[in-house]
Order: structure tokens, then C-alpha cells, then sequence
């Protein structure tokens, strides 16, 4: 049976919504001012069962001081979701002081030293992570922001409440000479058995259209090199990462290690994503912007090779993962935008240990029609071709949606190579103001779900499903 508090809460977002309607964007509150959201997605499964994830946020501030809390419910959580979110629970709280250039925060927060990969706590509601600090903070800067420090400490979150074994504490530090600025961080973890420290050091650059930074991590365990090049001007803009990681896995999970790889955002192009192989990988990352009058024009690569000291039996890098993606945009006139996208990609499943890699080559023609009143529709057509796998996949999107707030879809996915099996979905949403409502139906397949380059694994399943937010 579906649980009456959650009940409660999708009538609560629909009044809401119904205020965001007559009221409009709300207006910008003086201060001292309270803001927040709250959030609910819920799927009613094939199956009979009932899952939702629920947040409140709330945030007050008054001059220097501000205060606020995350609220989570789960009854069940969605499947793809750690199990152990079930329950209730204030995971979120803080007070903090701002005033002439120093920063106090007591309670949970979110930070990261550099590039993140010595060090990042956040939070990302669709892969359901949040590895919060709970302690305290304190940072300083110069009146010019020339140069900063930080001091923090504390317990990392663990499903609804506190890691009962893991703490973390570091340092940071930055000055900015110029163009260049210069940037150190050492932290300490201790996972209830052992402690490991771990250091980076980091520099950047900006000037006249070019931009480069660079990054060197160590930890007892491992060390990591980072170096990201950028070089703009007029119609072009080009950008490059490098990145090496040698036994960087976290088993506390306070480290940020998304894939060099693009995040694909069409439906057959992101079916077989890669994810970052920790142990020991080497790659690189391009991406070329031009725009010549109506064409758009972007290319995108990426190379990654498992290092040897990661494999069994191997004295020298092996593949991991390739491909190039190529989008041509064009602007016909004001109604009409096309887009031709093709990705061709190669994949390792055990990261370069055997010589077996599975290859996929992606096309897709997307279309944009917006007519000279309110309505605007989208069609797309996808065509994926393999040899491994499951073979050939086609697919394709229809979307209606209105400048008034409204939208329809539909889309399938079609295994012809081997399963014959449609992942299908039907959808509306509605958009007024603050309030946003998404509701939709499908049969959707099992695989990996990617946001920010890092992934988590969801379940095969057939629903219902029916997201809110409203954000004041």
C-alpha cells in the first residue's frame, strides 16, 4: 500500500504547483530570507510495489548568518538506490558565519580541494550519492581574493546518518599572483583501522584566449597527474584533459573520478557508457568548437589505456576505451534547427585485461520545428550498428511542448539485432513558475545511469512514474 505521508506530499507539491500558477515566479525575497525546495520522484512498479525518494532543503539567511536543513523520507527507495536509504532522517544541518572575508561553518556541508580528486564531498539526487561532512569549517580570504585558506574536519555521511568508523580532516590553501595561481592541499582519512594522508599540488593559468592546469595527487596508496589545456578565439574554442590515476580508489568514497569519456546524452549513443577504472588508467580527452554563421561544429575523443601495473600478465598499456563523436548543428531559418550526430566507440569490459572489446558505431538525425505560435516539436531518429553484445538497435523520440509550460513525448528503443525487445516511455510534464511535474510510463532497460561522468547501476523495470519539484 502506498504510504500515506507520501500521499500527503504529491497533494502538497500539486497545491503548490497550483499557487506557483496563479502566483508567478515569486519575487526575490529581502533579507533576512528564507529559500528551499522540495523534490519528490515515486515509481509504481509492474509488480504492485510502491518506491519514492522525498527532500525537503530550507535555507535562512540574515546578514552574516545562515542556517538550514535537508529533510529525506524514504519509504522504499527507487530500485537502483542503496537499499539501506530506507527510513526517515535530517541528514542535512548547518549554521554558518560570513563577515569580512571569514567563513564559519558547524553541521553538514559539501566541499572539494582542487580538481577533486584528492577530495570532494557532494551530493547528486540522481545517482542517489551524498558523502556530506559532518563537522566544522573555516576559511579565510584577503579583502582582493589573492589568497585563501581552509581548515575542515569531521564524519562522512553514511546513508542517513554518520560513516561509524571513517573521518576526514584537510587543508587548502591558494594564491593568486596575476594570471597564475598557485594551490596546495594535504588531507588525513582514517577508516577505523588504518590512517592515510594524502597531499596535491596544483597550478593555473589564464591569459589572452589560453587557459592550462595542472595537478599532482599522492596518497599512500597511489598518485594521480591531471593537466587541462584551453585556447579560445573568435568562432573556435578548443579544450583538452589529461588525466593519469594509479591505485586512486577511495574505499571511503570522498574522492571525485569521473570518466575522461563524453557524456552522451542520446539514447543509443550512452547505452554502453565507460567508467573510470581507479586501479590504473591513462586517457585524454578533446573537444574542438567552431561556428561558421548557421553550422555549428563539434568533434570529441577520447583515448584511455589501462595501465600495466593494474593488469595480470601485461608489461604494457592496453586499451580500455575509444571513440570520436562529430555533431553538425545548421539553423535552416527560425523555425527549423537540424542536427547530425555521429559517435563510433570501442569499449573494454575488463578494462584491457583480454583482448576482446565490444564496438558501436551511432547515428542520429535530430530535428527542432518551432511553429510562429506557442508549440515547438522535436523528432529524432537513432540507429545504433554492433557485432557485439545484443547487435543492432533502433530508436526514436517525438516531443510536443508548448512555451505555456506543457509537453508530451514518446520513445522507444528496439533491440533487432537479438532480444526484439522495445524499452518503450510516455510521458507529459508541466512547468509553471517554481513548480515543475513530470509524469510518465515505460518499460525501461537495465543498465548504467551516468551523471557528471559517474555512474550507478539501475535495475530493469516497467511503471509508472511521477517526479515534482518546487523550488521558493
Amino acid at each position: 500500500m502506498i504510504a500515506r505521508s507520501t500521499v500527503l506530499l504529491h497533494i502538497l507539491m500539486l497545491t503548490l504547483g497550483f499557487e506557483a500558477l496563479e502566483a508567478g515566479a515569486a519575487a526575490q525575497a529581502p533579507k533576512p530570507s528564507l529559500t528551499g525546495g522540495i523534490e519528490t520522484t515515486s515509481v509504481l512498479y509492474s509488480d504492485g510495489k510502491f518506491r519514492s525518494n522525498n527532500y525537503l532543503k530550507l535555507d535562512f539567511v540574515s546578514g552574516a548568518f545562515s542556517a538550514g536543513i535537508q529533510a529525506e523520507y524514504y519509504p522504499d527507495p527507487l530500485l537502483g538506490y542503496d537499499v539501506n536509504l530506507k527510513g526517515i532522517g535530517l541528514p542535512g544541518k548547518y549554521i554558518a558565519w560570513n563577515s569580512g572575508g571569514w567563513s564559519i561553518t558547524a553541521g553538514d556541508f559539501h566541499d572539494q580541494f582542487g580538481t577533486g580528486i584528492l577530495l570532494r564531498s557532494w551530493e547528486d539526487r540522481m545517482l542517489g550519492w551524498d558523502n556530506a561532512v559532518g563537522g566544522g569549517r573555516l576559511s579565510y580570504h584577503t579583502p582582493d581574493g589573492r589568497f585563501s585558506v581552509k581548515v575542515l574536519g569531521g564524519v562522512p555521511r553514511k546513508y542517513l546518518c554518520y560513516s561509524a568508523t571513517n573521518r576526514i580532516a584537510g587543508t587548502e590553501a591558494s594564491l593568486r599572483l596575476g594570471g597564475l595561481t598557485l594551490e596546495g592541499s594535504a588531507t588525513v582519512r582514517h577508516d577505523g583501522m588504518q590512517t592515510t594522508p594524502g597531499g596535491a599540488l596544483g597550478a593555473s593559468w589564464y591569459g589572452k584566449g589560453f587557459s592550462a592546469r595542472g595537478e599532482y595527487v599522492i596518497s599512500r596508496s597511489g598518485n594521480a597527474q591531471t593537466l587541462e589545456l584551453g585556447y579560445a578565439r573568435k568562432a573556435f574554442s578548443s579544450a583538452l584533459l589529461i588525466r593519469r590515476l594509479d591505485r586512486m580508489e577511495d574505499p571511503m568514497g570522498m574522492n571525485y573520478l569521473p570518466s575522461l569519456s563524453l557524456e552522451q546524452t542520446y539514447m543509443l549513443a550512452g547505452l554502453n557508457p565507460y567508467t573510470t577504472f581507479a586501479q590504473g588508467e591513462l586517457g585524454g580527452n578533446l573537444n574542438l568548437f567552431y561556428r561558421f554563421k548557421k553550422w555549428k561544429f563539434h568533434v570529441n575523443g577520447a583515448l584511455i589505456l589501462a595501465l600495466p601495473s593494474a593488469l595480470e600478465g601485461h608489461s604494457s598499456c592496453r586499451l580500455a576505451y575509444r571513440d570520436i563523436n562529430v555533431e553538425i548543428e545548421r539553423r535552416w531559418n527560425r523555425a527549423l534547427k537540424t542536427i547530425l550526430y555521429l559517435s563510433i566507440q570501442e569499449n573494454s569490459p575488463t578494462h584491457g585485461q583480454r583482448n576482446a572489446t565490444n564496438a558501436q558505431n551511432v547515428l542520429v538525425l535530430d530535428g527542432v520545428y518551432k511553429t510562429r505560435g506557442p508549440l515547438s516539436l522535436r523528432l529524432q531518429a537513432q540507429y545504433l550498428y554492433s557485432q557485439e553484445l545484443t547487435r543492432d538497435w533502433v530508436a526514436g523520440l517525438l516531443e510536443l511542448s508548448s512555451t505555456k509550460g506543457w509537453n508530451i513525448h514518446l520513445r522507444d528503443m528496439y533491440n533487432h539485432g537479438d532480444t526484439r525487445e522495445h524499452y518503450y516511455e510516455a510521458g507529459a510534464g508541466w512547468t509553471r513558475g517554481a513548480f515543475k511535474a513530470d509524469l510518465s510510463y515505460g518499460h525501461q532497460r537495465a543498465g548504467l545511469v551516468c551523471s557528471g561522468g559517474v555512474c550507478r547501476w539501475q535495475p530493469e523495470y516497467t511503471g509508472g512514474m511521477l517526479r515534482m519539484t518546487y523550488n521558493f
